[in-house]
């Protein structure tokens, strides 16, 4: 079973890197997900076209792992249009300093093993209702990458354990 601290980080943020090998070759991909506990058991729904890279992969090699975080994107100031560097203003800056002492500034990466579900599978109904439904999924995601069985596939990763490192890379891991 997870910690709470990352089955909170699951259910609140929208997208999680999946990571794929085959014949000694990684892939990454930026992906929609679902988390759900079932029973005793972690999932994390997910769903792809039939044709990526990313399914081959999985079908080559089921062992995956997912890659999750809540730190502060920062980006350098950037120069405006005249060359000049535009500044923040601090009030800005202090809701941004409120935030960062706000978030807990974690990296999680989860480590799992991904089936392709058959849509005659009896959890297929099920998990492909859950992953249409998650409010994170906005519609034309949905359309696109969810709704036709035909073109898509759906991809429940059963999490082995995962491993917590925060910004100072203190870490801890966990088994489920």
């Amino acid at each position: 079973m997870l910690p709470e601290n990352v089955t909170t980080l699951l259910k609140s943020t929208r997208f999680v890197h999946l990571g794929t090998c085959h014949n000694n070759v990684p892939h990454l991909a930026l992906m929609n997900y679902t988390y759900y506990r079932d029973g005793d058991s972690d999932v994390v729904i997910m769903s792809s076209p039939r044709s990526s890279t990313k399914m081959a992969n999985i079908e080559a090699n089921p062992e995956v792992a997912l890659l999750i975080h809540d730190w502060i994107s920062a980006k350098d100031n950037q120069p405006n249009n005249d060359g000049s560097s535009s500044r923040r203003n601090s009030l800005y800056e202090m809701l941004a300093n409120i935030n960062k002492n706000e978030i807990s500034r974690v990296s999680v990466q989860i480590q799992g093993q991904a089936e392709i579900l058959d849509p005659k599978d009896a959890r297929f109904s099920l998990y492909k209702s859950l992953h249409l439904n998650n409010a994170k999924i906005d519609t034309i995601q949905a359309k696109n990458y969810i709704e036709d069985d035909n073109e898509n596939a759906l991809i429940v990763i059963k999490v082995d354990g995962c491993k917590v490192t925060d910004t100072m890379n203190n870490t801890e891991e966990y088994s489920t």
